[in-house]
C-alpha cells in the first residue's frame, strides 16, 4: 500500500485492509494448511531470530470499519490492485478483493504477465515499484536481512510502499549488526511491534508458504531448504 500518496497515505486506511485479511483462511484456502500464518512482517517462523511473542494480527471487521470511518471513508472508495501472474497470486488478489468489500474498499484487479509486472525494476519504470496498491511474492533466504531493508527501509531498492521511517531503519542496521541469536530475537519483537503499529502500517505478509519436495516411496532422510539447496548425507535407499 502507497504510503506517500491516494486513500492508503492515512494510516488507518491501511490499517483497516490489514484487519480486513483472514490469514487463516487463506492458508487453508490457498495451501490446504501447507504454510505458516505471516504477522505482517519478514519475521517467519523458520528463523531462529523470530520473536514468537508478539501478538498474532487476526481478521477484526468492526476495528476496520471503525479505522475507515475516522479517516473520512466509511462508504469506501476505489482503487486498482496490480500484481502478477505467478503461482498462488492471482487467487490471493481475488481473495484480498473480496475480503475489501466487507469495509468498502472496491478493488479493481489487473494481473500481469511478470515482465510487465516488475518492467525495468526501477522507481518511475515498473507497475511492482509505482502502483498505489499490488501483491509481490518473495522467494526464501536464509535470514530475513534482505526482506528488512530492501522492501521496508527509506531507501530500499524494493521499496513498493514507499514506506520511510527513522525508528525502523534504526532497528534494522541494529539488526544486521548483531551478533547473537538472544539480541537479534530482542531487536525482531521490537521490529514486529513497530511494524504492527497503526502508525507504521505499510503492507501486509499474510503468509510463508511451506517448501515441499517429492522422493520417492522407499527413499528417506533426504534434506532441503526453500532456496533449493538438498543434503544426501543422511540420505537412504530400501532395495524394492
Amino acid at each position: 500500500m502507497r504510503c506517500d500518496m491516494g486513500a492508503f497515505k492515512d494510516k488507518r486506511v491501511r490499517q483497516a485492509l490489514a484487519l480486513a485479511i483472514d490469514r487463516e483462511i487463506i492458508v487453508k484456502g490457498l495451501f490446504r494448511g501447507c504454510a505458516q500464518v505471516g504477522n505482517d512482517s519478514p519475521f517467519a517462523p523458520v528463523f531462529p531470530s523470530s520473536d514468537l511473542t508478539v501478538p498474532q494480527r487476526r481478521i477484526d471487521i468492526a476495528k476496520a470499519k471503525q479505522l475507515m470511518s475516522e479517516a473520512g471513508v466509511a462508504n469506501g472508495f476505489d482503487i486498482t490492485l496490480t500484481t502478477e501472474k505467478y503461482m498462488e497470486i492471482p487467487d490471493l488478489a481475488i481473495v484480498v478483493q473480496n475480503a475489501a468489500k466487507a469495509i468498502g474498499i472496491r478493488i479493481q484487479l489487473k494481473v500481469e504477465a511478470q515482465d510487465l509486472y516488475y518492467g525495468s525494476g526501477t522507481f518511475g519504470k515498473s507497475d511492482w515499484l509505482d502502483s498505489p496498491l499490488g501483491i509481490t511474492d518473495y522467494g526464501h533466504r536464509g535470514v530475513p536481512n534482505v526482506f528488512l531493508n530492501a522492501p521496508l527501509t527509506s531507501g530500499g531498492t524494493w521499496n513498493a510502499a514507499h514506506f520511510r521511517n527513522p525508528e525502523y531503519d534504526k532497528l534494522v542496521a541494529q539488526f544486521v549488526a548483531a551478533l547473537d541469536v538472544a539480541s537479534q530475537k530482542k531487536l525482531s519483537g521490537q521490529i514486529q511491534r513497530l511494524l504492527l503499529d497503526l502508525k507504521r502500517r505499510s503492507s501486509s505478509l499474510p503468509y510463508f508458504y511451506d517448501q515441499l519436495i517429492v522422493t520417492r516411496a522407499n527413499v528417506s532422510g533426504v534434506r532441503f531448504n526453500a532456496i533449493s539447496q538438498m543434503w544426501f548425507d543422511r540420505a537412504t535407499v530400501l532395495a524394492v
